[in-house]
């Protein structure tokens, strides 16, 4: 199935995002005018991993951060679903982290300076687990929801769902409005303020990685380095080359 992630999801995440000394600012206007909610599709297979699996940085790259989430794991096709009748088409909840790769595009070619495919591609960047809670077991997420996420044993998120500026039923009448939502499709809510981009401390190899919601469950994974392409195989083509030795790229 597909994954759907929710960008910029959390007032906190929006504080963490402005400028300094205009965090309560940037809340106060995003409050005012929440907006349509801002979805994208994430791979799934490769990228999706267990508990006790690992985080693989990617070659040559230094800026690989961390998004604790709560997924919802659709139980009927939803197409058109309004945010009041969106309940019924959930199965369950999981645990997810919303692995990233903070350091850009590659240089050269298309100047677009986003790449979410990059950005939120890559082989294991979607961990979830360690089972999915199916929602007569868990209650209401608006209510119930507090996530964490420790680095190395340090608390780096702490939120619950009163920091969520779209619902979850809200995210599911927006995304069926734009594609079919069948079986095993997944939504990640977002995230909150606490990511390592923000104080500019990335995930490093021999990490661990603990991302726990209540009533759900602990994720807990290694970080390690990726390997080394062989040769140049799969590095040929500029500017992936240039990508591949420029870790700050």
């Amino acid at each position: 199935g597909k994954i759907l992630n929710a960008a910029s999801n959390f007032y906190s995440r929006v504080a963490a995002d402005a400028p300094e000394g205009e965090q309560e600012e940037a809340i106060r206007q995003r409050r005012e005018n929440r907006g349509v909610p801002y979805l994208y599709l994430k791979p799934s297979r490769g990228a999706v991993v267990g508990t006790s699996e690992r985080i693989v940085i990617p070659h040559g790259r230094s800026q690989t951060d961390w998004e604790v989430e709560l997924g919802v794991v659709m139980g009927r096709a939803a197409k058109y679903v309004a945010s009041e009748d969106a309940q019924a088409t959930v199965f369950g909840y999981t645990v997810t982290i919303d692995v990233s790769d903070r350091g850009g595009r590659p240089p050269g070619g298309n100047p677009t300076p986003s790449d979410w495919l990059v950005e939120k591609g890559h082989d294991t960047f979607a961990p979830m687990g360690p089972w999915i809670v199916p929602k007569e077991f868990y209650g209401d997420p608006m209510e119930m929801l507090r996530q964490t996420l420790d680095v190395g044993g340090e608390r780096m998120q702490e939120a619950t769902a009163g920091d969520m500026i779209h619902s979850l039923w809200e995210l599911i009448e927006y995304a069926s409005s734009i594609v079919t939502l069948f079986p095993g499709d997944v939504i990640n809510l977002g995230t909150s303020g606490g990511v390592g981009m923000g104080e500019a401390r990335f995930l490093q190899p021999g990490d661990v990685v603990t991302a726990t919601i209540d009533g759900i469950g602990t994720i807990e994974l290694p970080v390690v380095e990726g390997p080394e392409p062989l040769g140049d195989r799969g590095v040929r083509l500029p500017p992936v080359s240039t990508y591949r030795r420029d870790p700050g790229s």
